[in-house]
């Protein structure tokens, strides 16, 4: 057995021709493009949106999600308190346990993401008016 597990460019760029997510590391359910390694510890990925996209309000009860971006911008409201954070190409940030929120990326930002525990604990929650319009709005 080899000691190095690769997933080439080529296979990654090709998965996102259809899909904006891809995990490379985590215990996954759902079939997907590229090859990954199985983890029950761990669960890392890319996101890629090419278009502005806005991402349903939700919450992880137990994991723990790590971002870094890479480039574009993507804003985060918590919508527990209504605080908006904003992030570019370059930042680093935690999105702790219970926090209930609603994001949005610009065209053309990507981010790698870890989540520990590979889990499926993302429970949608509903969104208000005020949140629903905030997340259709362009930057």
């Amino acid at each position: 057995m080899s000691r190095f597990m690769t997933i080439k460019a080529e296979e990654i760029a090709e998965a996102f021709e259809t899909e904006r997510r891809q995990y490379f590391v985590g215990n996954l359910k759902r079939p997907q493009h590229i090859p990954f390694v199985k983890s029950e510890t761990t669960e890392m990925g890319l996101t890629a949106y090419d278009k502005f996209t806005g991402e349903p309000a939700h919450r992880h009860s137990v994991a723990k999600e790590y971002a870094y971006v890479i480039s574009g911008r993507t804003q985060y409201m918590d919508l527990d308190t209504r605080e908006i954070y904003e992030y570019h190409a370059g930042d680093f940030f935690v999105t702790f346990p219970g926090t209930t929120y609603v994001q949005k990326a610009e065209a053309g930002t990507k981010m790698i993401f870890v989540k520990e525990p590979s889990i499926n604990d993302k429970e949608l929650v509903p969104m208000d008016e005020e949140a629903q319009k905030w997340m259709e709005t362009e930057f």
